[in-house]
């Protein structure tokens, strides 16, 4: 009899003892944001300083850009990951802002799939993919599902930059068992620093809250060289009490099933 108690005394004593490293280290988990930055392959201001940012992050390639595959593998070269940013069409804006092979509302299915499979095959070191504007095609489920097979087939994930509050693109990625996660912030659209960092702030402490966040930026125009300085001078700031990964470690799949 003692002896039986003692090995229940010792299972009990390996599970309490289990837990609580399970715990420390869910304890000890960091904070992860998830930047990505969008607009890569023309060469734009602030590639280089984005390029050269000690952290990873995700960079958002424009496909048949003139300098698209040159970008894509300096990102991989140092140690950035690499997604397709595949321009859709807008409910706004001008169609020149959508680059040479955009997915247009009045394309038929076939020719939806030809560009996505066409610019997928372009960004070729691609773990995923997001949507450059796309307001319109993104509240599309039946343009997005055909899209979102084929990035399945790829074993690809999907952010969706929200650029619709009406965006149908995150729950169908999801129905089709496919990684995926949303923005959580703009970090620029704007070439004011300190709002820079203080939307990467806000970033951060999303982070803080839910384990994780993914926060957009841009390269050229839309912030360049005063986004990547502003979330240099933000690293300075949090030291290493955030993680800054790619998307790709996040979990996604974990996340998903939450």
């Amino acid at each position: 009899m003692k002896f039986t108690v003692t090995i229940i005394e010792f299972i009990l004593l390996s599970i309490f003892i289990a837990l609580t490293a399970r715990l420390v280290i869910i304890a000890n988990e960091k904070p992860k944001v998830a930047i990505v930055i969008d607009d890569f392959g023309n060469n734009q201001s602030g590639t280089e300083e984005m390029l050269n940012l000690p952290i990873e992050f995700t960079g958002a390639v424009m496909p048949y850009m003139p300098n698209s595959e040159d970008e894509m593998n300096k990102l991989i070269e140092k140690g950035k990951e690499v997604i397709l940013h595949q321009p859709m069409e807008a409910h706004t804006g001008k169609r020149s802002w959508l680059g040479a092979t955009p997915i247009l509302g009045n394309m038929s299915i076939d020719e939806v799939k030809e560009t996505f499979t066409k610019n997928a095959n372009q960004i070729n070191k691609a773990l995923g993919f997001n949507n450059h504007m796309g307001s319109l095609i993104t509240e599309d489920k039946e343009k997005m599902t055909e899209i979102l097979k084929i990035a399945k087939e790829k074993g690809w994930y999907y952010v969706d930059s929200v650029t619709t509050g009406k965006s149908v693109a995150y729950d169908t990625a999801k129905e089709l068992g496919i990684p995926t996660v949303k923005r959580d912030v703009f970090l620029d659209s704007t070439q004011s620093k300190e709002k820079i960092k203080e939307n990467l702030r806000k970033a951060i402490n999303i982070a803080k809250e839910k384990g994780y966040s993914v926060a957009i930026g841009h390269v050229g125009a839309e912030g360049g060289k005063v986004t990547a300085n502003a979330i240099n001078e933000v690293l300075k700031e949090v030291g290493d009490s955030v993680e800054f990964v790619g998307v790709s470690k996040l979990k996604l799949e974990k996340l998903n099933k939450e």
